[in-house]
């Protein structure tokens, strides 16, 4: 019986991966309409513009974020859309606050500068350099590409630096204690991830009344404050608004602790909202995210709507979003400092259905098409690997991204600084 079951069991795997094996005509689909996009000099992202056409919101995904190879594609598909399709703004996963106020200084600070006072410690790689350099670049030109981050969470501490100054005059205690106070809300995550109640709420409190009491001081002493340090309109609403969703993005009971995910997306959408339509109205913008942020639709088993869905909602026409994948290859994980293999397990998996097309990087768009004998696949559920989503993932393509791109392989980030 023992021997039976073992059979039936290899009998029903093997049933289940010859079951998904591509056939000569959907393999011959995937290579006439795929695109290369890596050439010897470079990228070509010819085939990209023509797909995104007159679209005026670009999303570009990431199935992890601690890849360089990633990082590098993207910056220069970011360049790209930039100077050949008149993108002009780029809005980063990363802090309102710390970005937008890290560019209105660009004219004092380096281009790494830039770089380490916006994003997150895992961005901060030397294959994203090329994407910094360029904005300083670009800076003083006719037609910068403006920059700006959209996320709720604090991903510096340039924010924290500039209100430091400001919050001194009113309250030197609350001025010297900020940094401290707002990193507790990393420690209270830790300790809701511990299921430690106590210090969750204690942190909680501690983050989010400084939050509030901050942004009180900003409320309160507003004309004093935008003429003392000099502070535009937007500067100084970019500030109160970063505060405002400091509070709002965590103010959770320790049970609901864990819908700030949800709550995250929900709020980042409504950054971009008010960014598209008070700070940069009528530009074409391109949006750099987590592919789990920027998916129009969901896949299986998502617990909570994103920021990309909700996007797609609002534009239901000039919303265009590109997943990323890695077919092999590693990814460093930066919080805890490892590296984690990327193991696509067998053909099922849409990175392997792209790259049996025999391109170095694939790109597909499926925004246009409709279901046909060879092409039945990407109306069905399949498999990828995203490693901050948990690893192997099931989705239906072609509701989930407009296009993909595949890597053929990941290359870690390198640090020096």
């Amino acid at each position: 019986m023992k021997v039976f079951r073992i059979f039936v069991v290899i009998f029903f795997n093997f049933n289940v991966l010859t079951s998904y094996a591509q056939t000569p005509t959907e393999l011959e689909w995937i290579k006439e309409n795929t695109s290369e996009l890596k050439t010897i000099s470079g990228y070509d992202f010819s085939a990209i513009k023509k797909a995104i056409g007159d679209k005026q919101i670009v999303a570009l995904g990431e199935s992890t974020h601690g890849s360089g190879t990633f990082y590098n594609l993207k910056s220069e598909l970011v360049r790209y859309l930039h100077k050949d399709m008149g993108f002009k703004v780029l809005a980063m996963e990363s802090g309102l606050g710390d970005t937008f106020l890290a560019y209105e200084n660009i004219d004092t600070l380096s281009s790494k500068q830039l770089r380490n006072f916006s994003v997150f410690g895992n961005f901060r790689a030397n294959e994203a350099n090329g994407l910094f350099d360029y904005l300083k670049s670009q800076s003083n030109t006719k037609w910068p590409l403006q920059y700006v981050g959209y996320d709720t969470q604090a991903s510096s501490e340039f924010l924290f630096t500039k209100l430091k100054i400001i919050l001194k005059e009113f309250d030197k205690e609350l001025s010297d204690s900020l940094s401290t106070r707002m990193f507790s809300y990393q420690r209270s995550y830790g300790f809701g991830s511990n299921n430690d109640s106590i210090n969750y709420l204690k942190h909680r409190d501690i983050f989010v009344e400084t939050s509030n009491t901050a942004r009180r001081y900003l409320e309160k002493y507003k004309d004093s404050i935008i003429s003392k340090h000099k502070l535009n309109k937007t500067s100084y609403q970019v500030m109160v608004r970063s505060l405002s969703m400091f509070s709002a993005s965590y103010n959770l009971s320790y049970a609901d602790r864990w819908e700030g995910f949800g709550i995250r997306d929900s709020l980042m959408v409504e950054n971009l909202k008010w960014l598209l339509k008070e700070v940069y109205p009528n530009k074409k913008v391109i949006i750099w995210a987590h592919n789990g942020h920027v998916e129009k639709g969901a896949m299986e088993n998502g617990y909570m709507k994103t920021m990309g869905q909700f996007l797609k909602e609002q534009h239901p026409k000039d919303y265009y979003t590109i997943g990323l994948f890695a077919n092999s290859g590693v990814s460093y994980q930066f919080w805890t400092k490892s590296t984690i293999p990327i193991e696509p397990t067998d053909s099922t998996f849409i990175e392997h259905r792209l790259i049996s097309s025999g391109k170095n990087t694939p790109f597909l768009d499926l925004s246009r098409h409709v279901k046909t004998n060879n092409n039945g696949w990407i109306f069905e559920s399949i498999q990828a690997f995203e490693l901050e989503n948990g690893g192997i993932i099931r989705f239906v393509p072609a509701k989930r991204f407009d296009a993909y791109i595949v890597v053929k392989e990941s290359n870690a980030p390198t640090y020096n600084d």
